[in-house]
């Protein structure tokens, strides 16, 4: 899988958020406000012991930052899904579900700050 070519320094790109929604500020508070309902139960599916479709749950995920433009995320998640399946056991799928837990709750936080601005 090739990696994008996301800029990873940008946590939530307000620009590609912008254009996504066509500038309505209504319907961007909507789209962040199902983002940040569903994005931490992706990362709570994803980072579950027992979950086999790992890279399939990552997928989704990187799709709903890509979505909004959070890149920071987007990229993340789509290293977790560049390691396919890995076992419970594999100390890179901890790693990596710690780095998506920091990034979401990162991400969050700057899309709270954006509507609240």
């Amino acid at each position: 899988m090739a990696n994008s070519n996301w800029d990873e320094t940008i946590v939530l790109d307000v620009s590609h958020l912008e254009e996504f929604t066509g500038g309505d500020r209504d319907l961007q508070v909507h789209v962040l406000a199902i983002f940040m309902d569903n994005a931490p139960s992706y990362l709570e599916t994803l980072c579950r012991p027992d979950n086999e479709n790992w890279r399939a749950d990552a997928h989704k995920l990187k799709g709903a930052a890509r979505s909004i433009g959070a890149w920071w995320l987007a990229i993340e998640a789509e290293r977790a899904e560049a390691l396919g399946y890995p076992s419970r056991d594999d100390p890179r799928r901890k790693k990596c579900s710690r780095e998506l837990l920091k990034r979401l709750e990162e991400t969050i936080s700057h899309i709270k700050q954006l509507v609240n601005d």
